[in-house]
Order: C-alpha cells, then structure tokens, then sequence
C-alpha cells in the first residue's frame, strides 16, 4: 500500500491496509479494526487513497482495480504485460497531475525487471484508466527490494532499486514530467548474491528495505551467509538521491546484563530469512524481524530486534534487543507467503508485525517501544478477526511526518473533496460508494431530485467501500444520504443512466 498521510486539523482520519485476502486493516481516528472484504487480493498488492482518505485504487498481480474493484481501462496483468507472480507493488500520485498514479512494479527472480504503468482516475467517469498501453521497463537485474520517499524539494519522489548481485542502489527521480530513467547510482553496503532459481527464503532478492519517516534514513534485509541473515541501515540524501552505508554488521543477537556481575551478554542465533525492517517515527530506534523456520527445537517463529541509532556508526549491532514474538512450535506449517514483509510502521505510528503461520493470521502491536537495554522487546498485543486466515504481507509505503504529525503527500489541491462519492458515476447497474475520513456507514437514504425519499436500506459494506445497485431505480439524478447509527455522516449526488 501508498499511504498519502495527513493532518486532517482535527477532522477524522481513515486509512487502508490489504492485510490478508479478503481482509483490510482500517484506522480510523487511529483506532485500528479490521474489515471483511469480498476482494480476494493476491500475495502481492497496494493500495492507493485520495487525500480524503477514500480509496481510489487496489493493484494486485491480476492487475488495476478501482474502488469498485473493477478492472481499469487497460489495466489486467495481460494488457500490461505483467507475469503471473509479482516482486513487489507501490503506487505514488504523479506530481501536479491530480487523478494521475504512477503504479510501480518489480518482477520476481526470473525476470528482475523494474516497470512503471500510469492511471488516469478521471477517464471513463471516474472508473479509470490506463495512460498509454503495457507497462514501461526502466531497469533490469533488479531485486525485490524497492522502497520510495519524497525529494527535498517537496514535489517529486525518490524510487530506490537495488541490482541484483551487486552493492549499487539506483534512486530514480519521479516528478510532473514522469520518471527520468537515468538513476542516480551509489555502490555502498553489502553485495547481494546474485538470483538465479526462486529462493523464497533469500534475504538479498526478496529482504525488505525500507525508508525511514523523514527519508533520512534506510535498512533493508540481506543474507551475511547461507542460514544467516541480517540487515544493514544506510544514510540517504533526499537532495541528491546517494545512499552511504551506516552498519551492514546487524544481525539476530540479544545482548543482556548479567544481575550478578554486570557484565553484557551476547546470545547469537542463525537466522534463515530477514522478513520486516522499519523505524520508529522519531528515527532513533530501528526494528528488524528475523524468521526462523526451523521448528525441531520448538522455536522457530519470528524474532524481533531493537537497534538503538543514536549511537556511533559501528555501534549499533552493540545495542541490539530481541525476543521471540511469534512462536511457531512443532509441527506448525508456514503459511503461503513467506517472502512478503512482516513488519510496519502504521499509519498510527505504532509497529505492527504479522504472522505467517499456516491458516492462523493475525498482527501483533508492539506495545511500549522503546525498550531499555537490560530488558527484551516484548509487550505484544494480538489483533485478529474470526473471518481472518491467511495473511499476504503487508505492503509497501511511502511515508512522512511534520513535527511526529501525519502530513499530506502530493495532489494537496484534493484535501476539500468531499468524504463520499460513487465509482463510477453515472452508474448503470452497480458502483462504489467510497468513503474517506468516515467511519463505516450503516445505513443509506436515497431521495429524488425533488427531495424525495424514494429507498431506505442497510449499507453493505465491502471492505472500506460500500456496494451501491440501481435495482428498481429509473434513470435520473439523485442525492444519496449515508447514516451511522442513526445520525448522518453526509451525503454525495449520484446520476442514475
């Protein structure tokens, strides 16, 4: 998922997140619940929503889908060339294009590309469409790995690769004119091996890499050998787009103080696979979550670690705290997707880490963070649904913060549109109320162009979205009312063909 952040002034805020197949994970006014949905999403997707907080668009490996879950103008995998299983997903507003998204992909290990497709949201009466034909290949030998933050100058993008079998990022500048396909090349940090058969549990192709908040800063996942993966952090110029290396020596290790002598102690264990890195919103603290699949001792599961960056440089593996977040135990199955990141930095500003266990989905908050060093990373509240199996990974965001405040990123002259409106309108059969800075509604008052109250009926609710159908309804216009227990939370017209 993009996530546009904002500070609404003290108006609600809501948010989007896919987490599992027929499940999203909705915070509103930064309370997080989770909702049903009848789109069944792929392993990988993202999520794009408008400044109001309405989604605008959901991308998965069968391609671009509206609001309304349709398919845009163009926009299944096979018109835009995509192969049947994807890398990684992220979307970004094109700079001074309102209705415009850039959908950024990477492709998996056979094919390492790195491609872009644009949307026009406004085509097609608010249904979408896409900008030209196929998708635009700007890179190839590319990882997983593919993170993007704002530029300093407040308008344009950083979208950062990583080649495979090499130590060299490649940050390309995405601003009003596209994406300048000519990148900005720094070789710092560890080499990864190179992919040549899919490995779903190779930390160089498929480890996370993440921005931090304000984009100052960067980790991503990798592997210091075979069975022993890590992470490095990294400095980046949000001006410049280079990238330096901080430390690539971090590694699964919990360091402790001895009650009776007082002396550090340092417990190292192998790792197979770095499944989640990201930071805290005030950047001093940075999380990675390690998994072990191994379950012959009963401890395999996920591991999560504490690494303090106020430190010097070659410090911080020093500072490390871990502890098992997530037992696995024996004979448990791993889930379907083990390559997808385990770890986020919601839109509330607390971290969340999913489970990967076969059939038993769920997202444990990280509670109390930061930790003090004499003590383990702990303090986990489970978050689940009855309705809720399998979970994907979570997504890619692109993320900043004013002052530890959400704050909106690009297509600001949108903030004022209005929290409802149906996709697309006029509508024939069906469409899409989507809802933006609103909790789920309940209930919907359908009235004529007279006022008149022509359909009252309960709201069905289709993930954060609300199915609207014509049923008896003649052509014509109308203004539809929407309610919360009872009381009114707005109203939007619809144009009935």
């Amino acid at each position: 998922m993009t996530l546009i952040l904002c500070d609404c002034s003290g108006q609600a805020r809501n948010y989007n997140i896919i987490f599992g197949s027929t499940n999203w994970l909705n915070f509103y006014n930064e309370q997080l619940t989770i909702i049903p949905s009848t789109f069944a999403v792929t392993a990988r997707n993202a999520t794009m929503s408008e400044p109001d907080g309405a989604l605008s668009l959901v991308v998965d490996e069968t391609g671009i889908h509206n609001a309304n879950f349709d398919l845009v103008q163009g926009g299944s995998a096979q018109d835009l060339g995509w192969p049947a299983r994807l890398a990684s997903l992220l979307i970004l507003p094109k700079p001074e294009a309102p209705f415009h998204y850039f959908v950024f992909v990477n492709t998996p290990e056979v094919d390492k590309q790195a491609g872009y497709v644009e949307v026009d949201m406004s085509l097609n009466l608010g249904a979408g469409g896409v900008v030209g034909s196929g998708t635009t290949w700007y890179m190839n030998n590319t990882t997983a790995k593919m993170a993007a933050t704002p530029h300093v100058n407040g308008v344009d993008y950083w979208v950062l690769q990583h080649a495979d079998g090499t130590d060299t990022f490649h940050a390309f500048q995405f601003g009003p004119g596209g994406l300048n396909p000519v990148p900005i090349i720094s070789a710092t940090g560890p080499v990864l091996s190179a992919t040549s058969v899919p490995d779903r549990l190779s930390s160089d192709f498929w480890g996370p890499m993440k921005f931090s908040v304000s984009g100052d800063q960067l980790a991503f996942g990798f592997d210091h050998a075979p069975d022993s993966a890590g992470a490095a952090v990294f400095w980046f110029n949000s001006s410049t787009g280079t990238v330096t290396v901080r430390n690539s020596s971090l590694a699964y290790t919990a360091y402790d103080l001895d009650d009776l002598t007082g002396d550090t102690i340092a417990v190292t264990l192998p790792m197979d696979f770095t499944s989640g890195t990201d930071f805290l919103a005030t950047e001093d603290f940075l999380y990675v979550a390690y998994l072990d699949t191994s379950t012959t001792d009963g401890d395999g599961g996920f591991f999560g670690t504490q690494y303090d960056l106020t430190v010097c440089d070659g410090c911080i593996p020093h500072t490390s705290l871990a502890s098992n977040t997530s037992s696995v135990g024996s004979g448990t199955e791993w889930g379907a997707d083990t390559t997808g990141g385990s770890l986020i930095l919601g839109p509330d500003g607390r971290l969340y880490l999913r489970n990967a266990r076969s059939n038993e989905g769920f997202l444990l908050r990280f509670d109390n963070v930061p930790h003090e060093f004499n003590t383990s990373v702990g303090g986990l509240t489970v978050i689940s649904s009855l309705d809720l199996h399998e979970t994907w990974g979570v997504p890619l965001v692109c993320k900043r913060y004013h002052d530890s405040e959400p704050a909106w990123l690009g297509v600001t002259e949108r903030q004022a549109a209005a929290s409802f409106r149906a996709v697309p309108n006029p509508i024939t059969e069906r469409a899409a109320l989507v809802w933006g800075n609103s909790p789920p509604p309940d209930h919907l008052v359908w009235r004529d162009a007279m006022g008149r109250l022509v359909r009252s009926e309960p709201a069905l609710n289709n993930g954060p979205t609300t199915v609207l159908a014509r049923k008896e309804l003649p052509a014509g216009l109308y203004v539809l009312e929407v309610y919360r227990k009872g009381k009114p939370l707005g109203s939007t017209r619809v144009m009935i063909e």
